[in-house]
This record gives C-alpha cells, sequence and structure tokens, in this order.
C-alpha cells in the first residue's frame, strides 16, 4: 500500500508539472479564448479552484497507480497503457462537457483529449522509471 501511495503521488507530480506547462505557458492562449464564457480568470490567465485541482492531480495520478503501472511490464507499455488510460479519462470528461454544456467548443474537446493521452502516456513513463 504504501508503494501505491509513492506511485500515486508521482503520477499526481508528474501531471501538475505537465499540466503546468500546458495550460500556463504553451496552451494558456487558447484555453483562455476557448474557455472565456465559463473560466475563472484572473490576471489574465486561468485561475483554477486550487483544492478541486489539487483532487484531480490526486485521482490522475492513483489511476496511473494502479491501472496503468500494474500492466506496465516496460517504459513502452507504460506510455501505451497511459495512453489508454489519457484516453478513456480525459475522453469521458471532454465529452460529457460537450455534450451537456453550450459554451463547451468541440476544438477544445479534441485539444484536450489529445492532450490527456500525450499528459498521461509521459506521466505514466515517468512513474514507470520509479519503479524500474
Amino acid at each position: 500500500m504504501g508503494d501505491t501511495i509513492k506511485l500515486a503521488a508521482a503520477g499526481a507530480l508528474a501531471f501538475m508539472v505537465l499540466d503546468g506547462l500546458w495550460l500556463g505557458v504553451l496552451m494558456k492562449t487558447f484555453y483562455r479564448d476557448q474557455l472565456a464564457p465559463i473560466v475563472r480568470l484572473a490576471n489574465g490567465g486561468i485561475a483554477p479552484n486550487w483544492p478541486a485541482a489539487l483532487a484531480v492531480y490526486a485521482l490522475l495520478g492513483t489511476g496511473i497507480a494502479l491501472f496503468v503501472i500494474p500492466r506496465a511490464s516496460s517504459a513502452w507499455s507504460a506510455a501505451g497503457y497511459g495512453a489508454l488510460f489519457g484516453l478513456v479519462v480525459y475522453g469521458v470528461y471532454d465529452f460529457t462537457n460537450y455534450s451537456t454544456l453550450r459554451q463547451w467548443p468541440f476544438v477544445l474537446t479534441l485539444a484536450d483529449v489529445a492532450w490527456g493521452i500525450v499528459a498521461s502516456a509521459a506521466a505514466a513513463t515517468a512513474v514507470r522509471a520509479i519503479v524500474r
């Protein structure tokens, strides 16, 4: 159990770093513009509800630790299972939002699911490196 918690924490940290770069630097304007009618903003950037965001990262890290790493016999399989995990998790989130929210753009759905696949593959690979 202790190892699972450590792996979940490593996964959460990996997602935080990756999302920080993606949402805070590389795609900051894209997400801000796409979500303008509904997003929390401060000082020209997205201002998340941090307790909720930390819960998201803890859940993502736990998912990597419980569902991806036990199946990952190599870095490549960690990336593959991580990508599949990202497709499922981000796909459910984004397509649910697209199907229920009037101001959730389809282009955002596609971009965010693609990001979820990449981020989850990268996070799983990083966590797998710790296991090795």
